[in-house]
């Protein structure tokens, strides 16, 4: 897997991890560790996704906020014109408010339904409501799902985390499938300590 490494970072993610030309591997320090996160922060992988995960739940809260959404902006389009108000209120006017219903919706249905894990040998990206990043395994220690939470974490060097909205608490028993196959490519994948 290649990159577009800035200055002074290799070029190939893969000689990072496994040391280059058959050199045994070498343990990163956290300050490393660090920098390869901001080198590789755009990498990208070319093999297939061994895993890809995306929340239901989130998926049934769009679709909730969508009618919503729409039926508010529909009655505001029907009553804005009951009564004079002193305003003149027009034909587009009353159009108005269903075409800012449904750009507001597409908005936020587009938004509540993106998130996404994928993982693969190279490592795991995370789609969140904004943002896709990429982190390879030398830099990930571990997924975490923290009592009380509705979502986990991938859990990365200093104490920093990502949390990843795929993996959502109410999606019940498929995220615990989700969980334990993120599980085995950890164990396969993820370089040990």
């Amino acid at each position: 897997m290649t990159t577009n490494a800035p200055d002074g970072a290799p070029d190939n993610i893969d000689n990072a991890q496994a040391g280059a030309l058959g050199k045994p591997k070498v343990q990163l320090s956290d300050a490393e560790l660090q920098e390869y996160t901001a080198a590789f922060a755009g990498t990208t992988t070319t093999k297939p996704w061994s895993l890809v995960v995306t929340s239901s739940f989130l998926k049934k809260v769009a679709w909730v906020a969508v009618v919503v959404v729409m039926a508010v902006h529909i009655f505001m389009g029907q009553v804005v014109d009951v009564d004079f108000t002193g305003a003149a209120v027009t034909f587009i006017d009353t159009l108005a408010f269903p075409l800012i219903g449904i750009i507001i919706s597409v908005a936020l249905f587009i938004g509540l339904t993106r998130a996404r894990v994928r993982a693969n040998e190279d490592g795991v990206e995370v789609r969140n409501f904004i943002g896709t990043r990429f982190y390879p395994w030398a830099v990930i220690y571990g997924m975490s799902f923290p009592k009380g939470n509705s979502v986990a974490r991938l859990e990365l060097p200093d104490f920093e985390y990502v949390p990843m909205w795929a993996f959502q608490s109410r999606d019940g028993e498929s995220v615990v499938r989700a969980v334990a196959q993120f599980r085995e490519l950890e164990n396969k994948y993820m370089p040990e300590d």
